[in-house]
């Protein structure tokens, strides 16, 4: 398998492969638009997937701000420089399509590090999260049970 350039010049609109699955906080949230599900951790032994389509002008926002953060420049396993101990650390996967090249940041550590590239990238997750929270839909999921301690 070769290695496939990732390209850092961005379309004004979005491609229409664009598609993504963000994992926020050991799979608290889990929203994949392949797909058109959301999965939320209830307990540590249980999860909820209903269907959920994020809307396209919501998936354009997200795509603006991707180009607009270069999203291409946050390596596989990002780490940024600064160090800001808390703990428990909340993790994020994001998984995406663009353009035909498949890309991945999981973000294990330091996930409060106050780097501009770390406060652009927490930024676009809260973004999303923020998104889908507001719906009706997934307000009425039950209560998370999990406790990060």
């Amino acid at each position: 398998m070769g290695c496939v350039q990732k390209s850092t010049s961005y379309p004004d609109t979005m491609p229409n492969d664009f598609n993504f699955v963000l994992d926020v906080g050991h799979s608290s949230y889990v929203l994949d638009t392949y797909n058109n599900k959301l999965t939320k951790a209830i307990d540590w032994e249980l999860d909820t997937t209903i269907s959920y389509q994020l809307p396209l002008n919501e998936r354009q926002r997200i795509y603006k701000i991707l180009k607009n953060i270069d999203i291409y420049k946050y390596p596989e396993n990002y780490a940024p420089t600064s160090t800001v101990t808390i703990l428990p650390t909340a993790p994020y996967v994001f998984e995406f399509t663009l353009n035909g090249v498949d890309s991945k940041i999981n973000w294990e550590e330091n996930t409060e590090s106050e780097t501009k590239d770390a406060k652009e990238l927490r930024k676009l997750f809260f973004e999303v999260v923020s998104t889908f929270e507001k719906d009706g839909r997934v307000k009425s999921l039950p209560e998370s049970k999990r406790a990060f301690l």
